[in-house]
C-alpha cells in the first residue's frame, strides 16, 4: 500500500510538473522579424516570415514546400544509387520484368470520404450544420486560449510620415481608428504585466516607422484547457443537431 502511494504522488508531481511547463516566446519587429521561442533553457530561433506566408498563402506555401522536399528526396535517391553501385560494382542493374508474370489483383473499392457521404446523407443542410460546429468551435478555443495567454511585456511603435501633409493626417487617423479598439481589447480581456505604444504623426518624417515587441507565455495547461472545451462544444453541438 505504502509503495502504490509513493507511485501515486510521484505521477501527481510528474503531472503537475507537466502541465506547468510553459513556452516562452519572444517576437520582434525593427526593421525585420526576430523570432525565438524557450520552453526551459532550450532556446529556438524560428522563421516567422515563413509561418506568416504559409497562413496568408497557403497554396504557395505548400507547393514550395512540396518542390523542396521532391528535391531532397531526389538528390537522396541520387546518394544511395550512387553507395550500392561503390558496394556492388559487378550487380547486374538491368530491369528483369519482361521475365516475370505480374499478377493482376482485383481492383479495390474506394471509400467515400466524410464530406460526400455527409451530403449524400443530410445534404447541404448537414454541411451547413457542420460549418456552423467548427466555426463554434474554433470560437470557443480562441476565446480560452486568449484570456488565458500570460503577456509579459508588449509594446508598439507606429510613427507616421511620408511627407504629404494630408495624406499622413488621413493614415494616422485610420491607424487609430483600427489601434485603440485593440489595445482595449488586449488590455481588458488578457494577462498584460507591462504595455507601452508610441502612435504619432510626424510631418517631417520621409517614411513610416514601426517597431513592435511581444514577450508571451503559453504553458501545457493552457492549451489541454483549450482542448478540453473546444471538444466539448464540438461534441455537445453534434448530439444536439442529431
Amino acid at each position: 500500500m505504502k509503495a502504490f502511494l509513493i507511485i501515486l504522488i510521484v505521477l501527481i508531481v510528474l503531472f503537475a510538473f507537466i502541465l506547468s511547463l510553459s513556452a516562452e516566446a519572444t517576437i520582434i519587429y525593427d526593421k525585420g522579424w526576430k523570432t525565438s521561442v524557450q520552453v526551459l533553457f532550450i532556446k529556438k530561433d524560428i522563421e516567422l516570415g515563413k509561418i506568416i506566408n504559409f497562413i496568408l498563402f497557403p497554396d504557395k506555401a505548400g507547393k514550395q514546400a512540396a518542390e523542396e522536399k521532391k528535391k531532397k528526396k531526389e538528390i537522396k535517391k541520387a546518394q544511395n544509387k550512387a553507395q550500392k553501385a561503390d558496394e556492388n560494382p559487378t550487380e547486374n542493374t538491368q530491369p528483369q520484368a519482361e521475365n516475370e508474370e505480374i499478377s493482376e489483383q482485383p481492383p479495390t473499392q474506394k471509400k467515400q470520404n466524410f464530406i460526400t457521404k455527409l451530403i449524400d446523407e443530410e445534404g447541404i443542410v448537414g454541411i451547413l450544420t457542420l460549418v456552423s460546429n467548427l466555426l463554434e468551435t474554433v470560437s470557443t478555443a480562441m476565446t480560452t486560449l486568449f484570456r488565458g495567454l500570460h503577456i509579459y511585456s508588449l509594446y508598439v511603435k507606429m510613427i507616421i510620415g511620408g511627407g504629404d501633409a494630408a495624406q499622413i493626417a488621413q493614415d494616422y487617423g485610420r491607424i487609430c481608428g483600427i489601434y485603440y479598439p485593440i489595445k482595449g481589447v488586449i488590455l481588458n480581456g488578457m494577462k498584460v504585466d507591462q504595455y507601452d505604444d508610441l502612435i504619432e504623426p510626424d510631418f517631417i518624417a520621409e517614411q513610416n516607422e514601426y517597431e513592435f515587441q511581444l514577450i508571451a507565455s503559453i504553458n501545457v495547461a493552457l492549451l489541454l484547457k483549450v482542448g478540453i472545451k473546444a471538444g466539448i462544444t464540438f461534441l455537445k453541438n453534434m448530439i444536439n443537431n442529431k
